[in-house]
This record gives structure tokens, C-alpha cells and sequence, in this order.
């Protein structure tokens, strides 16, 4: 395939640029050009010499091999840019006067390549001088020249300063000329001798010259030298002084013969100290010392000190870079510092090997060490220890626990009075042992069924171990009951499955001392006995475990083997005779006969049950042979050389005609009397016993008994008496006797007898039933009322069964048990039949606070176990239930023995929401306002502020609450229950109660039902009573339980055998006892009712009876409370749907009531409820009226105080409202003492709400008017006229009829008294259809 054309042009194009920037890398590169071509010249000494060298880059010049150092007013070297070529650099070496040691290689080379001989240009320059015919001469002092070995190359460098000169080498003393034909003279080098022979070391060498007739001569002597050197070191003693000392250095080398040692030191401050020199040949190894010795040593002095090895061959050998170096520190003056090394706290584990306590010391001069255990000096030839004072280090061999405690070490200097110690605690862990392992030996005890057994294990260890118990059932068909890893964790009193594990009485600790040892003791009692397995005894720290294997075999079988009793048989019956053995224990069962023959196994019959296995012999049509005495033996499994024994006898019988063994006698009996005959009777096989009289058999009837060959007539009569046989029969034979009774007496008195007896029956049973039903009603709740019963809030039934509630959900005393000596009980809140719930100091419960003001629920003194248990339940529970702002938090409780079950939890200043709403009626307002109309209309924008942070603050605070299961739940700050807050809190019974807050209060209850739902738990008494108010006006559910007596509390009404809550009860719970989270949403509607009617008793005035629950059911329901919104009363019939599936949930309530308040917050735009505002149709507002061409019908206000009255509310046409049967006035106050809630107020709260002023309601009354008077429209009441208005009376239209004339929304005075009417609940309205 070709290329394609635009392919093959850039390729082309890529050739032709890397071709033009090899000519530029060429170019650059080129080897640097000599002015002197010729490889050498000769000049005269005396005469001026320049040469010149061109290249593309800055030039050098080097003279021998080292760059040129220019030698003043000789040597001139400039460089520039070529003349001919400015690409160039030209650089010009001129010498005005040459001499003879200017003789030598003159080389040019670019700076950045000293070394590459490539790009080196170079030429030999001769400098002849008859005077100087050699370059360097030495006639005096022969140069010595160092052979490092004989196999290189050696220069006698006599070089000359013409090339026509050429001298001769002789050797002294003998003045011959040295001859060696490998020899060869180079005037530019001198003799070159490769591998100089033997006799070229025998004297020194002379190179002559004659020149003009004068002859020079210079000396060379050549040596072989040593060119290893080894083993520099460099010792100073002290590193570290004081000011004044003597510092004393020692450099040291080695070296072998003919080897040369030169030191050479480099001390700080560049000081010259004169060192004395010294080599020792004594030994084949040469060893050459310098030392240096500094006297009244300095801080100067301080610092790093180098000592060299100087090269003085001139060779390159091993020498070249051989140093050593300290570091000097001189201090001015002693110091003695220790600090922890690793910390004050050291832990070891029993057995280790060796360990090392150590501490980080610094000081100068070194101090005496000296180690204390627990305030005692360790020897230093201890067997245990091993002290280390130069690295400040105590080791302890074979750490025992013993070794356990604090060791000290003690620094000390004496001479400048230095003094420190440190402190070491050492605590020695040790793994968990468990002393009952010592004893086991592997041995099985049996445990008998049904029995109480008590497991126990004794264990120790550091820290101190925590035992568990874990439980391994034996598999069913598992004969052997092997370990299978599959374990359960025994906890204290539980019900275990009985096929599974045994139910756990008790598990108990305790610790004892022993010794000096602690020990822990853990108990296991089990209750019944009925599971086998494997029971292990698990104690853990830190450091590890231990375990101990408890079998645990149950046996039905009490003495491990059993046989039958003697067995007593017949001639030619069969007969079984079974030995049983426990399953577990036993084996290789064996029956063996009367002969001590063993029975074949073809004879036997082996079985294997839950608790024993048995092996049974048959023996078929028994003969007199067959009887004596049976062996049944077992081997043990866990010990073969155990084996059991058990006999039975087997006695044979021969069959044998019956023969009575005493005749019947005959007899006198009186009327009404008792006969009884026995007829003693023998035989084999046992005869056949029948009764007859005169010939007649007898058979058992009313007053006519026959047993154990006896016969029983009761009460005879005349009709009795006769001739009674006893006839004994069997397949032998048969034999008989008679006896003749004769009946004495009158059959009258024995009439009257009957009589008495009667009517002595029936008294006697008549008292009972009195009495059953006397205690039927004075009798307490059973345990299945005590759990369901006065428990309100239960997990859900479909999740866990509730009878098993109590024993599934766990406790963790870890994390919930509080001491009882840091609880102070103080007044009782409330109690019930069998608890109480009682206000209580805690401390130390809360982390934030010292005391706490909590509730406790306990038990009564008439409690039962039954009681104790519910309480438990509810404990449990609530740890299950979790942590919930909207929900009265659990805190702790006591549980352990040695005092009254306590259950502790938050505590609510305020008291139940029902009776804190009917206290406030008197100060409900819609918002708080201005104290006078002035100061209103000036703070107005003030106030709406205020109220808008108010509701802000409030909803954000209320919406923050969410679900959560977790016991984690983080508080939001506002409704912290901690003391500081509650110093700061507003006083709730200070301040107003407002609209908003009974809104708030619906959003919070409905957030913390949501939050139990969640919890899959069900509250079944949901009510105002059970809504407690805390600080910041957070409300939170609550469960009383067994703090209410629910049979003084009027609320709960008698169903059946039960009282129940009905008012507040869906009519799916109160006719099929079916409580779900809907039939709570049922309870939250009738919750609200009470909310907005202020603690009101729902239905009010309608009897309670079973006509009520037959209308609720049908569809009545209540009308609207007092205070209530159509939006919040059409929530209330929503959660009263007749269908438990179609009512709302509770997070479909929290949302609508969320929605609610964030409506009205930012009604119109603004963040506050606008009360004092009429809103119109088209969504405008005026503080003052409506516009006056609009129908003042249509206006409305939303939350004024008679737009929410009883007679303005407009219901849904298809709800049907109960008939409020009218009540006498001294009838509802006689319900209003016994009840907790009631609608109609007395006379006192009447007067109270007749003194509300302005400031209870909005600015202005809005007049829902049909019939406004038009030529009046523009006209305003003056401000010193009062508005006088009377209670609306509800008409067929169910609308508003005022008697204020000219109707038209007026501003109103502030000092108007202005209060909403009590509720009339005499008004019948009847609605046919059900809700929808």
C-alpha cells in the first residue's frame, strides 16, 4: 500500500528538520581550534609566545592536567568574539618572557567539558635553555618516586627543555648507567620503565644532561610503598565536658610495610592544635596514632572535630576521602534532667520474659542510679532484676504479678549537688484463669429432670475478668452431643425454648479474697432442668480468655441405670423386662440371663429418647426356667473402664384355680346405713370378681361402688336386703360364697334425714355463690390484666407476642442500673391500686449536672410478683422505645436485690396537659398584645416582630423533633432539661396561653406518636392526662401504668370484667379489643377535641353506657370544641373514620399540622398570625374594616376569637353530632368535682373570664352579620362606646345572628370587656348520615 501524498510530505518534512539541527548540534559542537597547528614547537626562553584557540562556546585553558592559574605578569589570557567569525569565541594565552618551566602541553578545552578528551585541542611547547636543560631539576634532595606495585608503569620525570636533548640515567652508588630493555626516553615525559625490575628499587637513580660542555644532574629515588590504610578511627574522652576540663583526641590508622601514615585535623573555629604523631611497627599491622590534647578546654572549643588521612604518594589509593569526625559538647556548667520515657504507666503481662523500665536522662556529668520498689532499694545482685545504669533501664525477669507496683529511680549527683527521681507504676495483667479446670478431669455428672442446678466458676485475673455464659444444646440426633461451635449467650432470667436451653433461674457474681489473689465467683441456677447440652464458662479481659466446658447431661433416669421391679408373671405368658440408662452418659447397654449369659441382640430391642435409651428383652410364652434374676449392664462413655449394674427378678407363677379365702358372713344392716363386703379371693391367673343378689347380677350405680373386691351400697334401703353372692372366676375354674343381709329400721326417718341433708346442700352452696361473686368484685387484676392492662403502651402484638414481651426485650444493667443510695425519694406525684410514681433527687445521672430532679415509678407494698413483672415490662419497654424529646425519657433504674424495683424517669414540672389547660382558661388569649390601644398602634411592627421570632423560634424548635429509635437522640437546645436551663426557663404559669401554643402542643404529641409507631410500639391510652408539660412548653407522652388507679379515676368505665378508657377508645378496640397505631390516631382525635376545648371531658353531658357505643360505632361524633379551626376540627373527624385503614397516620398528621402553623405564620406575607386583621375574599386585609361595597358576610377572621366560637363553626352537613342531653347546674357540678375534666365551668372560672379585657382577643370583634344596615356604613363608634353583644343562638342554617346594630367591623376600645361564652351544649343538632 503507498503512503497517501499529505503522509508522505510530513515525513519528508520531518527528515529535513532533524537534518538541520544535526548541522547546528555539529556546529556547536566542534572540536576548539588551535592558532599553532604543529603537534609540537620549540622556542628560546626568553621569547614572547601566543597562541590562540577558536570554538563555539567559552574556552579554558589547561597547563599539565589542571586548569591554569594565571601567574602575574606572565600569562595573559583574553577572550572575545572572533573578528573573522562573531558566531566564534576566540580566546588569546600570550607570554611576554617564556622560561624553561613554561615547557609542557598547552590545551584548550570548553569550560562545561574539562573532561572530555574529544573536545580537547592541544600542543607541545619546548622552551630551550642551555642554562636549565631539564623542566624540573632536583640536584640536591632526590624526588621520591612511590611504586605502589610492580606491574604499573614508573616515569623518572627528567623532562627536557629541547627535544635534541637526551640524558642519560645511572644508578648510584655505582654510577653505572641503568639499563632495562623495556626502557624507553620521551623528552616530553622522561624514562618510562613499565614493570620495573628487582634492581631498579637497589639505589637512587641520577639523570645527567650535557649541554655546551655543562653537565646537569637530578636525583630520583625510587620506594615501594603500602598503599592500604585501614581502620581510622577517631576516639575522644570525654564528648562532653565542663568548662575547664581536659579534652584529650585520639586519631588512629593502620596500615603494613612500607606503608605511610599522615594525619591531618580540622578543629572549630579553624584553631591549630599541635598533635604528637606516632607509628608503631612492632607488629605486622602498622598502627599509626595522632593525639590531640586540649588543656582548660573552652566553649570555643566546642563543636565538630575531622581527622584525615593525608595522601602522601601523590597516588590515587584507598586514602583519598578516608575521615573521622566527633562532635565535641562543652557545657558551662552540671545539669541533671529526667523525664518519662514511654509515660508514668508501664503494663506487662504474666509471664513475659524480660521487660524494661526506662527513663530518658539528661545530665551532665553522669549521676549515680539507684532503683526503689515501693520504697525499697533493689539489690543490685537481685535475682529478678536487672538494673542498667548507663542506659537508665531496669529489666524484670519472669514478670509475676507480684512484681506489680511503683518503682522509683533516683538520679544523684553529689560533687555539684544534683538531685531528681521519677516514679514508674507498673501494673501487671495477667490472662483469666479459671480454678475449677484443675478438678474437671473431664468428668460428667448426670442432672435429673426437672431438678435446680447450680453451675460455678471461679476465675481470677488483672484486670479483673468478666464471665459469660454461653450454652451449646445437643443436637437431637447427635447421640454423642459433640462441640459444634454454634453457642448461645445466657443472660440473667430468661425463658429459653425447652428444646433449646434450660430457663435461667439466676446468675450471680460475687468476689472474694484470697490471699492476696481476687477472685470472682460466677453462679449459674438453672430453674428446670429439662435441655442437654454443653454449658461454657467464658472469662475474658483484655489480655485474653479462658474457658471451662460444663457438661450437662439430663437424664429422666435417676440413678444413671434402672431396671424394672420384679416382675411377677404366669406360665406361658410373654413377658418385657427394659433396662434404662442416660442417653448421654451410657452405652453399649446388655441384658444378661439368670446363667450370666449374655442375651444375643436378635432378643433385644434398643430405643433412644429425648433423655434415656433403653434396651428391652422379649420373652415369648414364659416357663418356670425363665425365672430368677435378669443383669442389665451399661458402659459409661466418657470412662471405659466404668461400668453399671442393675438386676431384676422375674418370679413364674403356675396357674391355679380361684379358692376364696373367707367366707361372707351374713349380717344386720340399719336403714340408711352402709353395707360393704369384701371377698377375699386367690388364684392364678387373678380371678374375676362379680357380685349378685338373689341370683341377680349387680352392677355399679348411683350409691353403688365395686371396687378392689369390695362391695359398697350407700344409704340401704328396704329394697337392699336380700342374699348377696361373691362369685371369683378364671380359665382354671371358679369358686363363690353368700351372705343373707337383713335391713333393720323405718323408711320415715330415713326421709327426714335426706331432707336436712338437702337443704343443708343448698345453703351451703348459696353462701359460696354469695361469696365468689363478693370476691369476684373486690378481686384484683390477674397477671394478663396487669401486663395488657394497666400497661398503655405495649409493643405491637403481630411484632412480639405480649405475654412474652416482659421476657424478650433485654435489660443492660451496664447501661441503665443507678445506685439507690445516690437516689433521695421526696413527695408522692400520684399513685394507683399497686404503684406510685414519686418525685426524686438523682445524682450524678445527668453528666451535665450534680442533682437532677427526676420521677420514679415504684411499686407499692402490696404488690406481687405479678405487679413487679408489668413494672419490669414497662422498663424494658421504654429502653426499647428509645429517646424522643416528645416522649418521657427513661433515665435509669434500680433493679438489683437489696430494695424496692425503681424505674426512673424525666421529670415534668408542669403536670398533665389536662389539668394545666383547664388552670389557664382564665388567661387564654389569642396573642399577647399592647397593654393600651396608643401603645398598639405604635408597636405594632414591634410586636409582629417579637411574635414572629416567637412562632419561628417555636416551629423550628418543635419541627426539629424528628424520629429517631436511636437512644443517641440529641435535644434540641431549647427544650434542654438540664438545671442551668431551668434557672433561665419562662415560667409557664406566668405568661398567657395562647392559640398557638394548643396548635404547638397538637404538632409535638402528634411528632412523639409517630416516633412510637416507628418504635413498632402501640399506646392504647392516649389522652390529655397522659401528656405531661415540661420546661419551654415541650409536651411528652407518657404511660402511668400502675401509678393510676383506675378504679377511682372516672374517665375509665367498667366494660365486662375490665375499665377501660372508653370516651377515648376506637370502636374497633372497645367491641373486638383490636389495638393498632390507627386506633391511637382514633385517641389523638379525641386528644385534639380536649386541646381546643381546654381540658374539657370529651362527650360531654352523654351517658357512657352501651347505647353510646353503639352510636359511636354507627357514626355519631362530637361537634366542635370551643376553640377549635375548621381545619383543626376536620382533622379530629378524619382520625374518628369509621375505617381503621382510611384515618390518617401520624406522619400524615405531623405534616398537616406542620402545614397548619407555617399557613398561618406567613398568613399574607408576614411571619406572624395577624389576629386583629379581617381578611376578605380577594386576599386583602384591613386593620381597620372591609370594604363597604363588599357583602360584610364574606369577610372572615380566620382566628378571631367568635370565628372559631361554638356557634360559628360550620361542620360538615354529613356528620352526625350526639344529642347533648341538657344537665342540672348542681349535677355538672358534682361531675366537675369527681371528674378530672369537665366543659362546664363553676362560678369562679365564669367570673374569671368575664374579666378578660382587649388584650384576649383581637383589636376588634368581626361581625359575621346577614343583615348590615348600609346608610350606616362610614360610620364609627366613638372610642368610649361599648360593643355589647349577646351568645349566638345556633338556627336550622347553623349561621350567626348578632344584635349589634349598623354592622360593620369597628375598631374596638382597649379597656372593652370582651370574653367568648361557655359552650352550649344543651343545643341538640341532629345530622343523619355517617362521616364520610
Amino acid at each position: 500500500m503507498t503512503p497517501k501524498p499529505c503522509t508522505a510530505l510530513a515525513v519528508s518534512m520531518l527528515h529535513g528538520l532533524l537534518w538541520l539541527q544535526g548541522l547546528a548540534l555539529e556546529e556547536v559542537l566542534l572540536k576548539p581550534e588551535l592558532s599553532i597547528t604543529e603537534d609540537q614547537i620549540v622556542i628560546n626562553a626568553g621569547d614572547f609566545f601566543a597562541i590562540t584557540c577558536r570554538g563555539a562556546a567559552s574556552l579554558t585553558w589547561l597547563w599539565g592536567n589542571e586548569p591554569h592559574k594565571d601567574v602575574p605578569h606572565r600569562w595573559h589570557i583574553s577572550e572575545h568574539q572572533c573578528s573573522d567569525n562573531v558566531q566564534q569565541i576566540c580566546s588569546r594565552l600570550t607570554i611576554n618572557k617564556a622560561i624553561a618551566s613554561d615547557t609542557g602541553y598547552f590545551t584548550c578545552v570548553y569550560n562545561h567539558l574539562l573532561s572530555n578528551k574529544d573536545f580537547m585541542a592541544k600542543t607541545y611547547v619546548f622552551v630551550t635553555d642551555n642554562q636549565n636543560p631539564f623542566v624540573q631539576i632536583h640536584p640536591e634532595y632526590p624526588k621520591v618516586i612511590y611504586v605502589l606495585n610492580t606491574t604499573e608503569v614508573v616515569v623518572i620525570p627528567c623532562r627536557v627543555t629541547s627535544p635534541d636533548i637526551k640524558p642519560k640515567l645511572r644508578q648510584l652508588p655505582s654510577s653505572s648507567e641503568f639499563s632495562y630493555w623495556r626502557m624507553v626516553w620521551d623528552p616530553k615525559r622522561g624514562f618510562v620503565i613499565p614493570s620495573p625490575p628487582f634492581h631498579f628499587f637497589k639505589g637512587i637513580l641520577k639523570c645527567t644532561a650535557k649541554v655546551n660542555g655543562i653537565e646537569s644532574s637530578s636525583y630520583y629515588m625510587p620506594q615501594k610503598v603500602e598503599g592500604r590504610i585501614q581502620n581510622l578511627a577517631l576516639k575522644a574522652n570525654p564528648r562532653k565536658l565542663l568548662v575547664g576540663d581536659t579534652l584529650s583526641l585520639e586519631c588512629s590508622a593502620e596500615t603494613f610495610f612500607n606503608g605511610r601514615i599522615e594525619f591531618e585535623w580540622q578543629c572549630p573555629g579553624g584553631r591549630d592544635h599541635k598533635p604528637i604523631p606516632i607509628l608503631n611497627k612492632s607488629q605486622s599491622v602498622y598502627k599509626g596514632f595522632s593525639n590531640l590534647t586540649i588543656q582548660n578546654i573552652t566553649m570555643e572549643d566546642s563543636g565538630l572535630y575531622v581527622c584525615r588521612v593525608v595522601n602522601v604518594t601523590g597516588l590515587e589509593t584507598n586514602v583519598m576521602g578516608l575521615k573521622a569526625n566527633v562532635t565535641i559538647t562543652v557545657y558551662n556548667k552540671a545539669f541533671l534532667r529526667v523525664s518519662y520515657k514511654k509515660g508514668p504507666y508501664y503494663e506487662g503481662i504474666a509471664g513475659h520474659k524480660l521487660l524494661k523500665l526506662a527513663v530518658k536522662v539528661d545530665a551532665f556529668p553522669r549521676p549515680t542510679v539507684t532503683w526503689y520498689k515501693d520504697g525499697k532499694p533493689i539489690k543490685e545482685n537481685h535475682t529478678c532484676y536487672v538494673p542498667d545504669p548507663m542506659k537508665y533501664k531496669l529489666g524484670i525477669r519472669d514478670l509475676r504479678p507480684e512484681h506489680a507496683g511503683n518503682y522509683t529511680i533516683v538520679l544523684s549527683n553529689t560533687k555539684h549537688g544534683l538531685h531528681e527521681n521519677l516514679t514508674i507504676q507498673l501494673v501487671v495483667t495477667e490472662r483469666p484463669k479459671i480454678y475449677e479446670k484443675e478438678t474437671d478431669f473431664d468428668k460428667v455428672a448426670q442432672v435429673n429432670l426437672g431438678s435446680t442446678q447450680t453451675l460455678q466458676c471461679t476465675a481470677s485475673g488483672t484486670p479483673d475478668p468478666k464471665i459469660m455464659w454461653e450454652w451449646e444444646p445437643c443436637a437431637p440426633a447427635d447421640t454423642l452431643c459433640r462441640h459444634r461451635g454454634k453457642r448461645i449467650v445466657q443472660k440473667n432470667i430468661s425463658e429459653a425454648d425447652m428444646w433449646t436451653g434450660n430457663k435461667i433461674e439466676s446468675i450471680e457474681e460475687k468476689y472474694i479474697m484470697h490471699g492476696d489473689k481476687k477472685k470472682i465467683i460466677s453462679k449459674l441456677t438453672t430453674e428446670h432442668s429439662n435441655a442437654s447440652g454443653i454449658y461454657y464458662c467464658v472469662a475474658s479481659n483484655k489480655i485474653g480468655k479462658e474457658e471451662r466446658s460444663i457438661k450437662f447431661y439430663v437424664s429422666d433416669v435417676k440413678s444413671g441405670l434402672q431396671t424394672d421391679r420384679p416382675i411377677t408373671t404366669i406360665v406361658g405368658s410373654d413377658v418385657q423386662l427394659t433396662c434404662r440408662a442416660s442417653r448421654y452418659i451410657y452405652n453399649h447397654l446388655a441384658w444378661y440371663y439368670p446363667s450370666a449369659q449374655v442375651v444375643p441382640a436378635s432378643f433385644t430391642q434398643e430405643q433412644i429418647d429425648r433423655y434415656s435409651i433403653s434396651l428391652t428383652l422379649a420373652i415369648s410364652n414364659v416357663t418356670k426356667e425363665h425365672a430368677g434374676w435378669y443383669k442389665c449392664s451399661a458402659q459409661n462413655r466418657h470412662n471405659s473402664t466404668e461400668v453399671q449394674e442393675q438386676h431384676t427378678q422375674l418370679n413364674v407363677k403356675a396357674k391355679a384355680v380361684p379358692h376364696i379365702m373367707q367366707n361372707l358372713a351374713d349380717r344386720e344392716v340399719n336403714i340408711s346405713g352402709k353395707i360393704m363386703l369384701e371377698c377375699r379371693v386367690n388364684g392364678t391367673p387373678t380371678p374375676h370378681i362379680a357380685w349378685w343378689k338373689n341370683g341377680y347380677p349387680i352392677s355399679p350405680a348411683s350409691g353403688i361402688s365395686m371396687e378392689n373386691n369390695t362391695l359398697v351400697i350407700e344409704r340401704v334401703k328396704k329394697d337392699d336386703e336380700g342374699l348377696y353372692e361373691c362369685r371369683a372366676s378364671n380359665e382354671m375354674g371358679n369358686d363363690s360364697t353368700s351372705a343373707f343381709i337383713k335391713i333393720q329400721g323405718s323408711e320415715e326417718k330415713s326421709n327426714i334425714e335426706v331432707i336436712i341433708l338437702v337443704c343443708t346442700g343448698l345453703a351451703a352452696t348459696l353462701f359460696w355463690l354469695l361469696l365468689t361473686l363478693f370476691i369476684r368484685k373486690m378481686r384484683k387484676p390477674d397477671a394478663t390484666d396487669i401486663k395488657t392492662g394497666y400497661l398503655s403502651i405495649i409493643m405491637d402484638p403481630e411484632e412480639m407476642p405480649l405475654d412474652e414481651q416482659c421476657d424478650r426485650l433485654p435489660y443492660d444493667s451496664s447501661k441503665w442500673e443507678f445506685p439507690r443510695d445516690r437516689l433521695r425519694l421526696g413527695k408522692t406525684l400520684g399513685h394507683g391500686a399497686f404503684g406510685k410514681v414519686v418525685e426524686a433527687s438523682a445524682f450524678g445521672i445527668d453528666k451535665s449536672s450534680t442533682c437532677k430532679t427526676v420521677a420514679v415509678k415504684m411499686l407499692k407494698e402490696c404488690a406481687t410478683t405479678n405487679e413487679c413483672k408489668a413494672l419490669m415490662s414497662e422498663l424494658k419497654i421504654l429502653i426499647h422505645i428509645g429517646h424522643h424529646l416528645n416522649v418521657v425519657n427513661l433515665l435509669g433504674a434500680c433493679t438489683k436485690a437489696g430494695g424496692p424495683l425503681m424505674v426512673i424517669v424525666e421529670y415534668c414540672k408542669y403536670g398533665n396537659l389536662s389539668n394545666y389547660l383547664r388552670g389557664k382558661r382564665g388567661d387564654f388569649v389569642a396573642y399577647k398584645s399592647q397593654e393600651n390601644s396608643d401603645q398598639a398602634e405604635k408597636s405594632l411592627d414591634e410586636s409582629n416582630s417579637d411574635l414572629t421570632e416567637l412562632i419561628k423560634r417555636r416551629l423550628e424548635s418543635v419541627a426539629s423533633t424528628g424520629s429517631s429509635a436511636s437512644s443517641g437522640f440529641i435535644e434540641d437546645k431549647s427544650y434542654s432539661d438540664s438545671e442551668e436551663e431551668e434557672e433561665d426557663g419562662e415560667d409557664l404559669q406566668k405568661r398567657p396561653l395562647t392559640l398557638e401554643d394548643l396548635i404547638c402542643y397538637s404538632f409535638q404529641v402528634a411528632k412523639g406518636m409517630e416516633f412510637l409507631a416507628s418504635r413498632k410500639c402501640i399506646h392504647r391510652d392516649l389522652a390529655a392526662r397522659n401528656i405531661l408539660l415540661s420546661e419551654n412548653n415541650v409536651v411528652k407522652i407518657c404511660d402511668f401504668g400502675l401509678a393510676r388507679d383506675i378504679y377511682k379515676d372516672p374517665d375509665y368505665v367498667r366494660k365486662g370484667d375490665a375499665r377501660l378508657p372508653l370516651k377515648w377508645m376506637a370502636p374497633e378496640a372497645i367491641f373486638d379489643k383490636i389495638y393498632t397505631t390507627q386506633s391511637d390516631v382514633w385517641s389523638f382525635g379525641v386528644l385534639l377535641w380536649e386541646i381546643f376545648s381546654l381540658g374539657a371531658s370529651p362527650y360531654p353531658g352523654v351517658q357512657i353506657d352501651e347505647d353510646f357505643c353503639r352510636r359511636l360505632k354507627e357514626g355519631t361524633r362530637m361537634r366542635s370544641p370551643e376553640y377549635s379551626t375548621p381545619e383543626i376540627y376536620q382533622t379530629m373527624l378524619d382520625c374518628w373514620h369509621g375505617v381503621a385503614t382510611e384515618r390518617p397516620t401520624f406522619t400524615e398528621l405531623v405534616e398537616r399540622l406542620g402545614d397548619l402553623l407555617q399557613a398561618n405564620v406567613q398568613q399574607d406575607g408576614k411571619d406572624y398570625i395577624p389576629l386583629n386583621i379581617t381578611l376578605c375574599p380577594d386576599g386583602e386585609s384591613n386593620p381597620k374594616t372591609c370594604p363597604v361595597e363588599e357583602n360584610l358576610s364574606n369577610c372572615i377572621n380566620r382566628w378571631s376569637a367568635l370565628g372559631i366560637g361554638n356557634n360559628s363553626k360550620k361542620r360538615p352537613l354529613s356528620v352526625k353530632t350526639f344529642d347533648e342531653v341538657p344537665v342540672e347546674k348542681q349535677k355538672v357540678m358534682n361531675e366537675e368535682s369527681e371528674s378530672d375534666s369537665g366543659m362546664v365551668l363553676t362560678s369562679d372560672e365564669m367570673k374569671s373570664l368575664k374579666r378578660l379585657e382587649i388584650r384576649s382577643w383581637p383589636y376588634g370583634i368581626m361581625a359575621l352579620a346577614q343583615r348590615a344596615v348600609s346608610k350606616s356604613k362610614e360610620s364609627m363608634l366613638s372610642e368610649h362606646e361599648i360593643v355589647k353583644y349577646q351568645p349566638a343562638v345556633q338556627t336550622d342554617e347553623d349561621t350567626i345572628d348578632f344584635t349589634l346594630e349598623d354592622s360593620v367591623l369597628l375598631p374596638m376600645d382597649p379597656n372593652l370587656e370582651c370574653h367568648s361564652p361557655p359552650p352550649d351544649y344543651n343545643s341538640v343538632i341532629h345530622y343523619s348520615a355517617p362521616p364520610v
